[in-house]
């Protein structure tokens, strides 16, 4: 394997939408809302996928939830700042830097969120290649992205590991031919890749 995969929200970078919710109100029914009304709502995904800026999400959020545009400009601000490296993942990333992989990122996020992590983390100047969905304007689990990815930076599907925690992403990459790996932050996923890390370094 030559080529490792990395999705970024809840693999390299903290990513808990329940955690932020009840960080921006303690009343539950007011957390749900949020959680159904920003996190999981389409719009976020329309976001992600380059089709709606940040200022237009917030001007729709508005009107069909009970915050300001500024309160709702800071539950983004918040979101943002939560999206704190996961340590351990960032180790693997060292480690498969240390065996002269070649790493990639291929993550769902919009472009503002991108702009406002990608000069933060350090980890981000180890990766030959970054495809952001915000950018590309097509988003995970979509072929189409996936291919983006491949043909870019020439990498053969069978040569490559792409790790993420959806498993719709997850069957999307395997129709492609890409081995790939549904992370969980739990020890057997961590000494999954590693073995693969290993065995890699040893070819």
């Amino acid at each position: 394997m030559k080529n490792f995969v990395f999705d970024l929200g809840a693999v390299l970078l903290q990513w808990n939408p329940e955690a932020i919710a009840s960080d921006f109100s303690g009343d539950q029914v007011e957390q749900a809302l949020l959680l159904e009304q920003v996190f999981r709502h389409s719009d976020w995904l329309q976001m992600d996928r380059g089709a709606l800026s940040e200022a237009e999400f917030i001007d729709r959020a508005s009107t069909r939830t009970p915050w300001t545009r500024q309160r709702l400009a800071d539950l983004l601000h918040r979101t943002k700042e939560s999206l704190l490296p996961i340590r351990q993942t960032e180790q693997l990333l060292q480690r498969a830097h240390q065996c002269e992989r070649q790493l990639y990122c291929l993550s769902n996020m919009s472009v503002e969120v991108y702009r406002h992590i990608k000069d933060k983390h350090a980890f981000f100047t180890r990766f030959n290649g970054i495809v952001i969905s915000g950018q590309e304007k097509v988003a995970k689990p979509s072929r189409e992205i996936f291919s983006i990815l491949l043909e870019r930076f020439a990498l053969t599907p069978a040569e490559t590991v792409f790790i993420d925690d959806s498993a719709a992403n997850i069957d999307t990459a395997r129709s492609l031919g890409i081995h790939a790996i549904q992370f969980t932050q739990t020890p057997a996923c961590y000494r999954q890749i590693a073995g693969i890390l290993e065995a890699a370094a040893r070819e």
